[in-house]
């Protein structure tokens, strides 16, 4: 499917090129009216069951630690995660890297930027560190439903060769807290995602007759229990896949995984499957603070 991944990037850049220029609009109109927006600085820290993404555990099904700084000036903003992993090859630190513009337009939120996923220390010749570019809206339909979709789009995933393309859709509602303790509010989560990749090239993995290898194309899900109160927040999860447990070691590369099941003549002819792409059910519990509002 070569022309979808030609088309995500023309799309991206469209909505990019399109989004900016509608929220530079609304800014001149609105600066008669309104004083500049004041720079926001957020930090955040969380400790995980485990750390899965987008349905893949990223820390071998073992507890996870992150931290975060986010720094926004109107549109603008800068935003950074360390997270903890267990990888194959051995990465010290998952650090995410992303720039990009936040407008509002009416009554919808969007964030359209590029991020980084860098990966130091890794062991042997393959590197993890890849770009991805990301457009995402949302739409609140009312004081508690919000909802909103998600496209990303990156050239080279994981080094491998292989574009990926990934689109979702996320529906979050605030359960009602009247019976709740002060200060104690509660939110329902769910989102579905699907991401469709190319194939690898020499580097990651080829043919006999020299061809490209593709990766596996799969569907996640998730549903999730967030518990807020004050500057702490307690999020009790479920994700899975529909990812078999041999195509999740051809994913994940994963040093646990155990011969036997269905081979695949190109990318796992051993049949080596794992089990970081099950049904699992994991609990974060973190904070977020924001120093302005700590100095009122």
């Amino acid at each position: 499917m070569p022309h979808l991944a030609a088309n995500s990037t023309r799309v991206l850049a469209w909505l990019v090129a399109m989004l900016a220029c509608a929220a530079h609009a609304q800014e001149e109109k609105e600066a008669t009216t309104a004083p500049a927006d004041q720079f926001k600085f957020i930090a955040g820290g969380t400790l995980m069951s485990d750390y899965i993404y987008r349905g893949i555990s990223y820390s071998g099904h073992q507890p996870s630690v992150a931290a975060y700084i986010d720094a926004q000036q109107g549109w603008l903003y800068f935003y950074t995660n360390f997270n903890s992993v267990k990888f194959s090859t051995t990465p010290a630190v998952e650090v995410t890297a992303t720039v990009g513009v936040r407008p509002t337009i009416g009554p919808f939120d969007f964030d359209i930027g590029y991020e980084y996923y860098y990966y130091p220390g890794e062991v042997g010749p393959e590197r993890s560190n890849y770009w991805e570019a990301h457009a995402t809206m949302t739409h609140k339909l009312t004081d508690k439903l919000s909802w909103g979709p998600i496209i990303a789009y990156a050239p080279n995933v994981w080094q491998t060769g292989a574009w990926g393309f990934y689109f979702a859709g996320t529906v979050s509602y605030d359960l009602p807290s009247e019976f709740l303790p002060p200060d104690l509010t509660w939110t329902l989560s769910l989102d579905a995602g699907r991401w469709l990749f190319g194939t690898t090239t020499s580097g990651g993995g080829v043919t006999a007759a020299g061809g490209g290898l593709p990766l596996p194309d799969y569907t996640n899900w998730h549903v999730g229990l967030t518990f807020n109160y004050r500057v702490f927040k307690l999020g009790l999860n479920y994700t899975d896949t529909n990812l078999s447990r041999e195509n999740c070691f051809i994913m994940t590369g994963d040093l646990g995984a155990t011969p036997g099941g269905m081979g695949n003549p190109g990318n796992n002819p051993f049949g080596f499957s794992s089990r970081l792409c099950g049904a699992i059910f994991s609990a974060t519990l973190g904070f977020e603070i924001n120093p302005a509002e700590l100095r009122r």
